[in-house]
């Protein structure tokens, strides 16, 4: 069964997603990876990637790269479009402009990187449902949506287990020590007690294993959002849980990512929203 969305969820919902990006962007700024505050000149890397590409032939990345008051104008453009949309939830051209905004940001910052930035190009697809104006097809889209999220984590686990890689002992030792290997390349650099503890997990292979197979596990427990919804709220603890321990165990944070989990929210709970605006509450 789809759930269609009523105003007053769409406006939530609108609110919560944009000022999420907000901060996304707002990080951004803070580490100096908004086109207007990289290097010039930047190294460019495309590959096969059709969409990065067609970006480029449009001229945008050159001009944003030769012509800093540009960059300058499209990362304050894009920071105050998430803001508007938030505070203007019904104007339907403003998430739309925020999405070809933010995914251009994304292929140039991806293009300048030389590598695929996935912590935050993903939230582009979060993006798309509130371009549309019928409450239908943004509840079609939100729940396709919910698939693919689900599709995400699941797929991560069946590639997992078809490799093999979830059953090569040894496979989350390695893991964990190349993560360390820069800090311990740095003079005198001294683990804090929390990171000595994840270090020392290498010297135990049995439950470094068995640390792998608990994620793995985790994110394969997705599969069930194919079939029911009964588990969504539970998703939505294992996708927060699963995120906080790659990001102790392997330092690879998805923090960005959190706001994804938003599809799973249960129907009862709009209406729950619902209820409580009619009656004053909010």
């Amino acid at each position: 069964m789809i759930p269609f969305y009523n105003d007053i969820s769409r406006i939530r919902l609108t609110r919560l997603v944009f000022v999420w990006l907000f901060f996304v962007i707002s990080y951004q700024w803070w580490a100096d990876l908004m086109l207007s505050q990289l290097e010039s000149p930047v190294l460019l890397r495309l590959d096969l990637d059709l969409t990065y590409w067609i970006i480029h032939l449009t001229g945008i990345g050159e001009l944003t790269r030769s012509n800093y008051p540009v960059a300058l104008t499209f990362d304050i453009t894009l920071s105050a479009l998430c803001l508007l949309t938030a505070f203007f939830p019904k104007r339907i051209v403003l998430p739309l402009l925020t999405g070809i905004f933010f995914l251009v940001y994304c292929v140039l910052l991806n293009s300048y990187q030389c590598w695929h930035y996935h912590n935050i190009i993903t939230l582009s697809l979060l993006i798309v449902p509130f371009c549309f104006k019928s409450l239908k097809t943004f509840s079609l889209a939100f729940t396709g949506l919910r698939y693919f999220v689900a599709f995400i984590y699941a797929s991560a686990a069946i590639w997992k287990i078809f490799r093999g890689s979830v059953f090569n002992s040894g496979q989350m030792r390695w893991l964990i020590e190349h993560n360390y290997v820069d800090r311990l390349a740095i003079d005198d650099y001294k683990m804090n007690f929390l990171e000595t503890a994840m270090f020392n997990l290498s010297n135990y292979p049995l439950l470094a294993d068995i640390a792998l197979i608990l994620g793995v596990s985790m994110e394969a427990s997705f599969i069930l959002a194919f079939f029911t919804r009964r588990f969504d709220y539970y998703l939505i603890v294992i996708g927060v849980i699963f995120h906080l321990i790659t990001t102790i165990l392997v330092d690879v944070s998805f923090l960005q990512l959190w706001i994804l989990f938003v599809v799973f929210i249960p129907m009862k709970q709009i209406e729950r929203m619902k209820t409580e605006t009619i009656s004053g509450v909010d």
